[in-house]
């Protein structure tokens, strides 16, 4: 009878995010929560709200990325994906040109490493669920404008915004460069930095390095 169950639960699960929905928990700006289905967050310069519908209903309410701070999203193989509504990642040059200096403008991140010391990031234009892995990934038109690009980034609780380690298509030497001045207090780090002991794209075992010399 259980099994029976949980196969009902999972085309459930299924036939909803069929529908762009996906099981979710929203922490609003005023510390509200809402708990139901959400479609996932894009980072584009139209139509930029989430959609909601709360446990219960079948109406969609439509509310404003920057109404919220963190969704935290299930889906159906029990995988959490937490996403943070935050300030736009700042970027060293030389892209910073590319982006706006103001701390006004938000954009969502998919949050890949999180720890009290420092969080990791993925920044892109899409997100969406593979559903043949079984996974939220990423889409983007990739380019060496950093607005239309992947960006991973990192961020530490002094920080007003992350800040953008690396990127796709980001040469090695160039990543080594942008994570060396970000960590340039702590020689030990940037050393092995600089030894091609890290990938751009494992900020998660440069967040734990980091860790480990505090």
């Amino acid at each position: 009878m259980s099994n029976i169950l949980s196969i009902a639960f999972l085309c459930i699960a299924l036939n909803i995010q069929a529908h762009g929905f996906y099981t979710a928990k929203l922490l609003l700006v005023n510390g509200e929560t809402i708990e139901g289905v959400a479609t996932l967050p894009q980072n584009r310069h139209h139509n930029n709200s989430i959609k909601v519908k709360k446990n219960g209903s079948e109406i969609a309410l439509s509310i404003e990325s920057d109404e919220i701070y963190q969704i935290l999203y299930t889906i159906y193989n029990g995988n959490k994906y937490l996403f943070e509504r935050n300030n736009l990642g700042l970027t060293p040059e030389p892209f910073k040109k590319h982006r706006s200096s103001s701390l006004s403008e938000k954009e969502w991140f998919l949050v890949t490493y999180s720890h009290p010391l420092i969080k990791a990031y993925i920044s892109t234009q899409t997100f969406y669920l593979d559903k043949r892995k079984g996974i939220i990934t990423t889409h983007s038109y990739e380019g060496r404008n950093i607005n239309f690009g992947t960006s991973y980034l990192l961020k530490r609780p002094s920080e007003k915004a992350p800040t953008v380690i690396s990127m796709f298509n980001l040469s090695n030497s160039k990543f080594r460069k942008w994570a060396s001045d970000y960590f340039k207090g702590n020689t030990e780090l940037v050393l092995r930095i600089k030894n091609k002991e890290f990938k751009g794209f494992q900020l998660d075992q440069l967040a734990l390095a980091y860790i480990s010399y505090k």
